[in-house]
């Protein structure tokens, strides 16, 4: 029982203690989806930096960029499921008419 005491007492247990975090440990549900989508973004956020001028528009053309990366990805992968399944169904054929000689 002491060592459940033990875990316990490590949190915060009253409104009053939850108030003296540091909110920089706190990361809200949002920042999550933010990290997500670009961890460089968010850290600089999170430092408070704001990113202007050419920095942004190089950031927005990383980004555009690496969509299309990643769509064309996508696409390719598709494209090598249907064209496995393809392949199997063209094998199990081949090998029907194979065996039925």
């Amino acid at each position: 029982m002491s060592e459940l005491y033990s875990l316990t007492s490590q949190f915060p247990l009253s409104v009053k203690e939850m108030s003296q975090i540091d909110r920089r440990l706190i990361i809200d549900a949002s920042e999550v989806g933010e990290f997500v989508y670009c961890a460089k973004s968010w850290y600089l956020k999170r430092c408070g930096e704001v990113p202007r001028g050419s920095r942004l528009e190089e950031g927005a053309a990383f980004h555009e960029k690496h969509e299309a990366t990643v769509s064309r990805a996508t696409r390719l992968r598709k494209a090598g499921k249907w064209l496995s399944i393809i392949g199997f169904f063209l094998l199990v054929v081949l090998a029907l008419i194979w065996f039925a000689k």
